[in-house]
């Protein structure tokens, strides 16, 4: 099958397969597009995300007995992230729920909005719900730093992680609707346009001092700022609470797929691994799927690796056994000194624990 390219590729210089979609590597240089995203605003073509529209009464009311967050009472403007669970309490998708008031949109993994969909139809008997796949007609922009709401004239609605929030915008003429999702701690918005639109809103919003960031910035921020991505760290493979995305649990709110176990999990202390931060030391050499070791033993495996700049360490998530799943706990990777890694945080990119 023939790779989608991004129609936003003006100044790019490298080029890499991901998603199906042949992308921008870097635009100018690694450094310098990671350094905008964290101290002013970078820009980044998403539209290989996926994106649902449901339609119907009762979207939000069946979203919230099959997920693991409270969506039901969003209003118009409101969103949530919610998850997906098999009745085995195994990862389906991590969702963005946006209340549109007359209809829902729902943010998926890349290449998982077929999954999603049919998912939702399977528990679909007598509702008013209808869902299409809609990544096709609409384009979604990243917009990630500190400046991202200053650049859009928003004031951020100081969000929790686990929430979003919608504002329509108008920029350079082009119209576009603005979703409000913490990237871990870095302020960012989700961009959605028609297509015909995202040309201009780019120009505008380059023109106004947003970097373009390519793919590789964009996993180095991924990985630094502790988010999971299916594949790597999400998936059936994975629960919730393993991937850290516990923040995501309304554990008050009644029945949901996979409930049950999810909560047993956490009421008897079960979690057999987490989802940590690590930060390698300067000699290792490091990639996705090395073991990492406690005196010998396998505790644990590391997903995603990607450079940090500003100290020139490289850092990575990975899963270790629950019962050293600590900061400042060290550990060594197979085949490296001992020591070679140190565990940072718990990766919790929606917050910790609902009160």
């Amino acid at each position: 099958m023939a790779l989608q390219e991004s129609p936003l590729q003006t100044g790019a210089t490298i080029f890499v397969e991901r998603h199906g979609y042949q992308l921008p590597a870097i635009y100018s240089d690694f450094a310098s597009e990671y350094a905008a995203a964290t101290t002013a605003v970078g820009i980044h073509d998403a539209s290989y995300m996926g994106r649902l529209k449901a339609t119907g009464e009762d979207g939000l009311d069946l979203l919230n007995r099959l997920s693991t967050n409270k969506v039901v009472d969003l209003g118009a403007g409101e969103g949530a992230v919610t998850v997906l669970t098999t009745d085995r309490g195994r990862i389906i998708d991590v969702l963005g729920v946006v209340n549109q008031g007359d209809h829902v949109i729902l943010l998926t993994s890349p290449r998982r909005q077929q999954a999603v969909i049919e998912w939702l139809d399977k528990y679909t008997i007598m509702e008013d719900l209808t869902v299409e796949d809609v990544t096709s007609e609409t384009a979604m922009l990243a917009l990630v730093g500190p400046d991202a709401g200053k650049i859009l004239g928003l004031t951020s609605a100081e969000i929790s992680q686990d929430s979003l929030a919608v504002h329509p915008v108008q920029l350079g003429g082009f119209d576009a609707f603005a979703v409000e999702q913490p990237f871990g701690t870095l302020s960012r918005y989700w961009l959605i346009s028609t297509p015909d639109a995202a040309a201009g809103l780019w120009q505008h919003l380059t023109d106004n001092g947003a970097t373009p960031l390519g793919s590789t910035a964009m996993d180095a921020l991924r990985v630094n700022f502790g988010v999971p991505e299916y594949g790597p760290e999400l998936g059936e493979p994975y629960n919730p609470l393993e991937a850290g995305l516990i923040g995501s649990v309304d554990f008050t709110k009644g029945c949901y797929i996979g409930q049950e176990v999810i909560a047993r999990l956490d009421s008897y202390k079960k979690v057999q691994k987490y989802l940590v931060s690590l930060r390698f030391d300067t000699q290792a050499s490091v990639s996705p799927g090395d073991e990492l070791l406690q005196d010998g033993k396998p505790v644990g495996t590391i997903t995603s690796v990607a450079p940090e700049t500003t100290d020139g360490a490289l850092k990575g998530l990975g899963y270790v056994k629950a019962a050293i799943a600590s900061p400042g706990a060290r550990l060594d990777v197979a085949g490296q000194g001992e020591g070679s890694v140190e565990i940072l945080a718990l990766a919790q990119p929606y917050g910790p624990a609902k009160d």
